[in-house]
């Protein structure tokens, strides 16, 4: 202060700065939260198990023991009730009719899987990894495969990968069409299944932000066969009005195939989205 004459703040000029300011951050924040590209994940897992039949014949007077094989369709519907009872136990019918998201960042990387219904969400990834898959759905399910099967060797970039030995996608026919090894878990009170096996995708050019900016995502199809645990006492599946009767978990063989439709944006980022 110089000759005792105070400084004139302007204060219109100081709202324009703010206003400015504001402004920026309000476009960054919205940037931020829509940079998220979302694929709809459609799952169709057959499992089957040996149980056994009791049927008495009365005119001998014995009962006959015979084997047979059941058959069960796990779609995606299936699962999303088993992770809502998980979550949310008799109150599961809040996501009735959700769909199961496969989402990624394109701005972090960050990648996850997700249940949507009518604009909300919430993250179901949990369900999909072990300890044998600590980063389960990671690369499209092909990150675990080497520490999952001995002998298999997951390499960080396609030019040193060897069929069957596949790495970050091996590329067919040009920079569009890529294959892989798949490893995929899926784990929860009722329900449990392993699947490996392999998938073959296409590379599309994907819008992932309100400006237009283009990322390339991987519409894939995974094929696999592995096992499952099915309760089949008071599974999902099945209706029984014995609720004191005890968990009976039938293990059997399983394959099938999980589709991943074609990506698209979605104006979701964190902490909603990956």
């Amino acid at each position: 202060m110089r000759n005792g004459v105070r400084p004139v703040l302007n204060m219109n000029k100081m709202r324009s700065v703010f206003l400015v300011l504001a402004l920026g951050l309000g476009l960054c924040s919205q940037r931020a939260q829509g940079q998220t590209t979302a694929e709809t994940m459609t799952f169709s897992i057959i499992c089957q198990y040996v149980t056994n039949t009791y049927v008495t014949n009365l005119s001998t007077q014995t009962v006959v023991k015979t084997q047979h094989v059941v058959t069960v369709l796990l779609n995606s519907a299936n699962l999303v009730k088993a992770m809502a009872i998980d979550m949310l136990g008799a109150k599961w019918t809040n996501w009735a009719g959700a769909s199961i998201v496969y989402e990624q960042n394109a701005i972090t990387g960050n990648t996850g899987i997700y249940i949507r219904l009518l604009g909300r969400q919430t993250n179901v990834s949990s369900f999909f990894f072990n300890e044998f898959s600590t980063n389960g759905y990671e690369d499209m399910f092909s990150h675990d495969v080497s520490s999952a099967f001995v002998g298999t060797n997951y390499c960080v970039t396609s030019t040193n990968s060897q069929l069957p030995l596949t790495g970050n996608g091996i590329f067919i026919g040009g920079p569009s069409v890529s294959d892989n090894l798949a490893y995929l878990t899926f784990t929860s009170t009722n329900t449990s299944f392993t699947l490996f096996g392999f998938s073959e995708g296409t590379l599309l050019n994907t819008v992932y932000d309100r400006e237009g900016d283009i990322t390339k995502v991987n519409r894939s199809q995974i094929i696999g066969a592995g096992t499952f645990s099915l309760n089949v006492t008071t599974n999902y599946l099945r209706v029984t009005t014995n609720n004191a009767a005890p968990a009976i978990n039938y293990p059997g063989l399983a394959h099938g195939t999980i589709y991943l439709a074609a990506p698209y944006h979605l104006d979701f980022g964190p902490p909603e989205g990956p």
